[in-house]
């Protein structure tokens, strides 16, 4: 391994210690092969299976596997027939697949939402969630974590999504936005999985969507 190899080794041993304690699964990845791998490993292929809208999940082709496989109860959220259904069998789903805005050193995951739903499944409903974060979402605390979501995250996304909301046209997120296409509606802090290991963050040595 190289010198950065073994700076994201260290670094990931560290986080698995800080999140394991708050209830968290957690694993780390050198590559996205490696981390598609193992989460494809994890799936049964009989489980309700359910997405986020994450580029971080379609980045590791991950979508791509599921939808060609034999995965029977793959209800896909990119076909717009399947999207509400998607976004409500998200709470009785066995496995959601989504990412996180960002997460901080002391053990948080911060995200945030324009409808509602992704942070919603991240908190209740399906039985197992993996979150797919590459080491650019990696920030020192919860402050930085919502300046992260709220400038990086919502200005991408709302390219992404050719919305003009102030965060994507002037590049700095107006607090008192009021903005009807907002992709910031909601925000949500989880500082431990109340059920143990039922959210797994799957952090990877590569920078992944926004």
């Amino acid at each position: 391994m190289d010198i950065y190899d073994v700076y994201f080794e260290r670094l990931s041993n560290k986080l698995k210690k800080i999140y394991t304690n708050n209830g968290f699964g957690f694993d780390y990845f050198h590559s996205k092969q490696e981390a598609t791998d193992f989460v494809i490993s994890n799936i049964n292929k009989k489980d309700i299976i359910t997405f986020g809208g994450s580029l971080s999940v379609t980045q590791l082709d991950l979508i791509d596997i599921l939808k060609n496989g034999d995965y029977e109860n793959f209800i896909d959220r990119n076909n717009p027939d399947c999207k509400k259904e998607a976004e409500i069998k998200a709470f009785t789903s066995d496995v959601y697949l989504c990412s996180a805005n960002a997460i901080t050193e002391d053990g948080i995951v911060i995200s945030i939402d324009g409808s509602g739903n992704r942070v919603s499944a991240m908190i209740y409903g399906p039985k197992k969630v993996y979150l797919i974060v590459g080491k650019n979402k990696l920030v020192h605390n919860e402050a930085d974590a919502i300046k992260r979501a709220k400038n990086i995250a919502a200005a991408h996304n709302s390219i992404r999504f050719n919305i003009e909301n102030p965060c994507s046209v002037k590049m700095k997120c107006n607090n008192d936005c009021e903005y009807e296409n907002r992709l910031c509606s909601y925000r949500i802090a989880i500082e431990k999985s109340h059920i143990k290991e039922r959210i797994h963050i799957i952090f990877i040595n590569q920078n992944l969507g926004f």
